[in-house]
């Protein structure tokens, strides 16, 4: 998508950069090697604000600390990828390329790291080889950090094979979890597949992804002395959250056995749920013995610019306040917090949030994977889905019923189903009764291998009923690189064209394959408001103009504007009028406000309704292969015929029977709850 707002000046050259845009990877890796002491990347752009802020920061702020980023001398500043991707075109209305191609003028000397989910790439879903290929190939970044939420390092080779080709520097993580089954030679296996997967240690950097901070520093130091001894050329970047309160000492602990890269934020950032302070982090190496290198006044401007604009923000924190030492049992990642919290405080369950990580905290060792996007949106959704069942059946007693139920299956019978009495297996049967389709894709092996292991049987036939055997029987161990078949990019890049009138770019069809339906509403929004979201002040943004002659002073296209509100009349017949002085010419805006119908929310009561399983938005009505639904339609049994979004997870509505559609109750993006009618299916 081309640029139009104004140029910024690039900044020159400074001693702190010791590697840049333009070098090879094998530079690169080199330049760290020859380091004395260690080296930062921010996360400040990226991970910080979804950590604690819903991923609300927009470029407009994060942009003041590009100057100070280009002198400080970081190994790279992470400025895109993970769920900012998707909430930017989402809601900030911003587009990633936009932003990597404004960073590149603003701090050239910067290397420009992204999070990438292997398969998943920027979405939620595994995407096939093909994609991955071009999307890849299409983003303009310096550091790939690539993970995978099963540690199933055949998921990463297509975005690795990419990489590399490009001369592109590949940041392959392994997933961090405690668990009595994450030994040191669990993770030397998968070090060995990320080292074989590579060609070696000369060209990449292994990352030690530590989401939702549950390593403390003596297992951290183990970890790293461990994987140094093995490979003591490989460099080692260490990635962790602070929810546990042990930050700072476990990334002390890294460096002292070796890590060369540590992750930090501005301190004027840090919540909960983020990143270790810059600052902090500094002096607690140096005055331990480790050489930080770091240009400390740039950082300490940085914080400052920070602290600008911090405050408009304050209303995207989690309502979840204080550390949690907690996160070690439950596990809940940085990452994920605040949008669950934010999502349970909307589906009016906030109250049931310390029942919800505790019920996480035992199927974490019923279904062992890491709690990292998407393994951390199918915890979620499965186990919050479970709880609010058993409030809305049985009330807060049924609530401390399943947690006794599950304590002792998991604590106390160490998951010995036959130890359970017949009443208690037959509720165990109907736990994941209403799982949601991802984690039956999960429990199929349609993500890839789980890290140690399938469940027990008996979840097979809690989730799937009577077919529980047939599902374990067509269950693949195969990468899903190997199951899916290449997308047909052409049909979908004229689908693109089709809905939005024109020919797309490239970056407009990345978006699209990542996110339709998100990247479409992005395309329209941009079309009719062009670049506001790029040039409006953070409070005009979010507030507007609320008062009688109030102004926003911004430029666009290198040119000063001033929009001033003079009047805002009243209402008469669904319209007011705005009068707005635009660089002093007096406009007047007629403005629709068609008055509120309540709408009543129809319910799925009869034998031909099929209604909501979950409450979440409709994102899909048909499935891929048939295309979408329509009245007169005939589906049949077990078919998808809606889709539904939450948390970041799709939900596959699926025909009870065959017959034909006499009614579809629902519009495409509509938000509804669980329950409700979707469509009237007549039975054949």
């Amino acid at each position: 998508m081309p640029r139009k707002n104004q140029p910024q000046p690039a900044v020159a050259s400074d001693p702190f950069t010791f590697v840049r845009p333009g070098m090879s990877a094998r530079e690169i890796v080199q330049a760290v090697r020859n380091l004395d002491g260690v080296c930062l990347t921010s996360v400040s752009m990226r991970d910080a604000g979804q950590s604690d802020f819903k991923n609300r920061h927009r470029f407009y702020d994060l942009q003041t600390l590009a100057p100070t980023f280009n002198e400080m001398g970081l190994f790279s500043a992470e400025c895109h990828g993970g769920a900012r991707w998707h909430v930017g075109i989402m809601n900030r209305r911003e587009s990633p390329f936009e932003e990597v191609q404004m960073l590149r003028r603003m701090m050239p000397n910067v290397l420009l790291q992204t999070l990438i989910r292997e398969t998943n790439l920027w979405g939620y879903r595994p995407y096939p080889k093909n994609v991955i290929e071009y999307a890849v190939s299409n983003v303009d970044i310096d550091v790939w950090r690539c993970f995978s939420f099963l540690n199933d390092v055949r998921n990463m080779r297509a975005v690795a094979e990419t990489v590399m080709k490009r001369g592109r520097l590949l940041e392959p993580a392994i997933s961090f979890t405690v668990a009595d089954w994450a030994t040191d030679a669990y993770y030397l296996s998968v070090v060995r597949d990320i080292v074989a997967l590579c060609g070696g240690v000369d060209e990449i950097i292994l990352c030690i992804k530590d989401m939702a901070g549950v390593g403390n520093p003596a297992r951290i130091s183990q970890l790293v002395t461990t994987i140094k001894q093995h490979y003591p050329e490989l460099v080692i970047h260490y990635h962790r959250h602070i929810t546990d309160g042990l930050g700072i000492p476990a990334l002390l602990a890294a460096a002292q056995a070796g890590a060369k890269i540590v992750d930090v934020q501005e301190d004027a950032l840090v919540r909960f749920y983020g990143h270790p302070p810059i600052l902090g982090v500094h002096a607690y190496f140096e005055e331990s013995g480790i050489r930080v290198h770091l240009n400390r006044p740039a950082a300490e401007e940085a914080n400052e610019k920070v602290r600008e604009w911090i405050s408009h923000y304050e209303w995207a924190e989690s309502p979840f306040k204080g550390y949690d030492h907690g996160v070690t049992k439950h596990r809940m990642p940085g990452g994920a917090f605040p949008s669950s919290f934010e999502q349970a405080e909307k589906g009016g369950f906030f109250h049931l949030m310390p029942a919800i990580l505790r019920v996480m905290s035992l199927y974490n060792q019923i279904v062992c994977y890491f709690d990292v996007t998407p393994g951390s949106q199918v915890t979620w959704v499965t186990c919050s889905g479970i709880v609010n069942r058993y409030a809305k059946e049985h009330g807060e007693a049924g609530v401390k019923r399943l947690i006794a139920l599950l304590s002792k299956f998991v604590e106390e019978c160490k998951q010995d189903f036959s130890a359970m009495n017949e009443a208690e297996q037959a509720e165990l049967l109907q736990l994941f009764r209403n799982a949601p389709g991802d984690f039956k894709n999960l429990l199929i092996g349609n993500y890839g291998k789980l890290p140690v292991g399938w469940p027990a049987d008996w979840v097979y036939q809690s989730t799937f009923g009577d077919e529980w055997q047939a599902k374990i029987a067509g269950r693949t161990e195969e990468s899903p690189l190997e199951t899916l078949a290449d997308d047909d990019l052409g049909k979908l890049r004229q689908t693109l064209a089709d809905a939005i009138g024109r020919n797309p770019s490239d970056e407009e069809f990345v978006l699209y394959l990542m996110h339709p339906k998100d990247a479409i509403s992005f395309i329209e929004f941009r079309e009719k408001y062009g670049y506001a979201p790029l040039v409006l002040p953070t409070d005009v943004w979010r507030n507007g103009l609320q008062r009688t002659g109030q102004k926003v002073d911004f430029m666009l296209d290198g040119k000063p504007y001033c929009i001033e509100l003079v009047s805002v009349g009243a209402e008469h017949e669904g319209m007011i009028h705005v009068v707005l002085k635009v660089n002093n010419v007096t406009r007047v805006y007629p403005v629709s406000t068609p008055r509120a119908k309540a709408t009543e929310v129809r319910m799925a009561k009869g034998p031909s309704d099929v209604g909501a399983t979950i409450n979440g938005n409709v994102w899909r009505i048909g499935n891929p292969k048939r295309g979408p639904l329509h009245v007169g339609d005939v589906v049949h049994k077990g078919e998808e015929v809606a889709n539904l979004e939450a948390m970041k997870m799709e939900n596959a509505i699926i025909a009870p029977f065959t017959g034909k559609v006499a009614e579809i109750c629902v519009k495409l993006n509509d938000i509804v709850q669980e329950g409700q009618l979707l469509f009237v299916i007549e039975k054949e």
